[in-house]
């Protein structure tokens, strides 16, 4: 059964694009656990599964678009209403922007975190300045990548981790 999706609900896919290989191995060299399952993030904003995610554009999309894929979908304990409008209002500024693509080379070289000049995430890094506008992490979101996300999903207590597996 496929969760029931909440505005504040935060995903990680995988996706089957050559972009998303580079994506994966990249992240398994730098990974703690050597693995690397997901390459892409979003933040879910409405029920229906709408979601806000760092593709070609920052944009609004749909989760469904990711049938058939793998996908992890996790939730704060704490995510609230009012939190989520919160870290929304601060993420939707770069609605309609390009995607950085440059941003993967800094992940590659593991300089994601320090340089970010042109404050415009990738798609980990939306989910994390989401949250952390929201008030629910305190640290900003440059330098995370879906492989991280998913990890913490897992690991702190302060997720639930919802549904995982094929959507």
């Amino acid at each position: 059964m496929k969760a029931e999706l909440r505005p504040g609900d935060y995903f990680c896919v995988r996706t089957g694009s050559w972009v998303s290989g580079a994506i994966l191995a990249a992240q398994k060299l730098k990974a703690l656990d050597r693995e690397s399952t997901y390459n892409h993030a979003g933040i879910v904003v409405a029920s229906d599964g709408t979601t806000f995610e760092s593709l070609r554009r920052i944009a609004h999309y749909d989760i469904n678009a990711y049938t058939g894929c793998r996908i992890l979908v996790a939730r704060h304990r704490d995510m609230t209403m009012p939190a989520f409008m919160r870290g929304y209002h601060a993420v939707k500024k770069w609605d309609g922007q390009v995607y950085p693509f440059w941003r993967l080379a800094l992940h590659a070289v593991g300089l994601a975190g320090f340089l970010h000049v042109i404050e415009i995430p990738v798609c980990s890094e939306l989910v994390v300045e989401h949250c952390h506008h929201a008030g629910l992490c305190d640290y900003p979101g440059y330098g995370w990548n879906p492989d991280n996300l998913a990890d913490k999903f897992r690991n702190y207590k302060c997720y639930d981790v919802l549904y995982e597996g094929e959507w």
